[in-house]
């Protein structure tokens, strides 16, 4: 946990915009499990998802697995989007029962696969357009400064992430 930062719990709802700066951590799940991760930062009263996965023991995809966050199925002015490492269903699989203009980042390769794949996976869903990760280029979305760092894994167009805010990493 970067000094300073504050951790939520991801038991309750996540409160609204603070406008205090810093930056504050919500695991919502994947500390203690493996696959279903989602991180909720918030810092300057905007907010980042980072992934949305589908637990792998889950019985079935439902919406009561989303994370009880708002702007996910509604509107809101403070939930910028959600930042995706990897095309795997244990970080995007939760993506068909959010809102479908809420902008998600990826990796151009990654959006391509998912998006060919569609036609084939039930209950497909394509993204909506967000920022497009490039290994090792930095981008500011709201108060985040995010750098992508290509990562070895199973999954095409992986990405690790240095995500800065509130004058902490």
């Amino acid at each position: 946990m970067p000094e300073g930062a504050t951790l939520l719990s991801p038991s309750a709802p996540t409160p609204g915009p603070s406008g205090s700066g810093g930056l504050r951590i919500c695991i919502h799940r994947g500390a203690h499990e493996i696959g279903g991760s989602c991180v909720e930062l918030e810092a300057h009263g905007k907010r980042l998802l980072l992934d949305l996965g589908l637990p792998l023991d889950a019985e079935e995809n439902t919406q009561n697995l989303l994370p009880n966050t708002p702007g996910l199925r509604e509107a809101s002015a403070d939930l910028l989007g959600v930042l995706f490492s990897h095309a795997h269903q244990d970080h995007y699989g939760l993506l068909k029962h959010v809102r479908p203009d809420l902008p998600v980042a990826m990796g151009a390769a990654g959006r391509r696969i998912l998006e060919a794949a569609a036609p084939w996976v039930p209950d497909a869903t394509v993204p909506a357009p967000g920022p497009v990760l490039v290994d090792r280029r930095p981008f500011a979305w709201g108060p985040f400064q995010i750098t992508p760092y290509l990562a070895d894994h199973s999954a095409f167009d992986s990405y690790a992430f240095l995500i800065e805010a509130g004058g902490k990493r």
